[in-house]
């Protein structure tokens, strides 16, 4: 009994876990066009194997002898979702009002109605008013606040200056994490830094105008990796059948 118990429950776990792992899969294959997107990944750890032991009555019942017969695993658990943040690849684009950072685990930075939040989404735009946006309209901060771009010819160099026909106007406030895992994802291309991740400004930094880097999803990989959880879900879920109906079946015939 308390062995089926353990399967059910070792095949439940490992379900819930596949879940867990089709659910990020899927959404890094959904953003793997996504400027400056982050892939992410999970971590099992496996729970504490027990050691199985056959006991055997010597005469009394007293007098027992215990042989090992191995080790019996009883499930994973999740220990929680990490973003990968290695650089994604360039696309050359032209356009001057796009960008992209060279070094990884630095991002530009956004006002939001929630707050600051950092992205390494470098596709940005201009509203009627000149104010330098993303492609959400949230508005992409310089040194000095907003960025305010009136003029005809726009140049951003390695060093994220600014200049619009030759004056310097800002430079793009972009920002470095003493622990970068420690931020939260929102919204796909966007993170919320809490106070312990430690943002400050990095002395040194290259900003590519006209490219954008794209987003650091292996497709291919993604796509193993969903074959691997779904057969590994429809293992766990064979196991669990088999478990119920055994136990179906002992429970009736004790019944009896």
């Amino acid at each position: 009994m308390e062995a089926l118990l353990r399967g059910l429950y070792t095949g439940a776990t490992g379900m819930l876990v596949g879940l867990h792992q089709m659910d990020v899969t899927a959404n890094n294959l959904a953003n793997a066009s996504t400027p400056g997107f982050r892939a992410a990944d999970t971590i099992q750890r496996a729970f504490p194997t027990l050691l199985i032991q056959r006991v055997e009555r010597m005469g009394y019942p007293s007098r027992v002898q215990r042989a090992n017969i191995g080790q019996l695993g009883i499930g994973v658990t999740l220990d929680g979702t990490y973003t990968k943040f290695n650089v994604g690849p360039l696309r050359h684009t032209d356009n001057p009002l796009d960008v992209a950072l060279l070094e990884p685990e630095i991002f530009f930075t956004i006002a939001t109605e929630n707050g600051l939040r950092y992205t390494r989404n470098g596709s940005f735009q201009l509203t009627a008013g000149g104010q330098l946006v993303d492609r959400s309209g949230n508005p992409v901060l310089g040194a000095q606040g907003p960025i305010y771009i009136r003029g005809t010819q726009v140049v951003i160099d390695q060093d994220g200056y600014v200049y619009v026909d030759g004056t310097l106007v800002d430079r793009l406030s972009i920002t470095a994490f003493a622990d970068p895992r420690l931020l939260q994802r929102e919204a796909g291309q966007y993170f919320i830094a809490p106070p312990e991740a430690g943002a400050y400004a990095p002395e040194e930094f290259t900003v590519l105008q006209g490219q954008l880097e794209q987003s650091n999803v292996n497709i291919v990989t993604e796509l193993v990796k969903m074959i691997n959880v779904q057969r590994a879900y429809e293992a766990n879920q064979r196991a669990v059948r088999a478990a119920d109906d055994t136990l179906g079946k002992l429970v009736n015939d004790l019944s009896v």
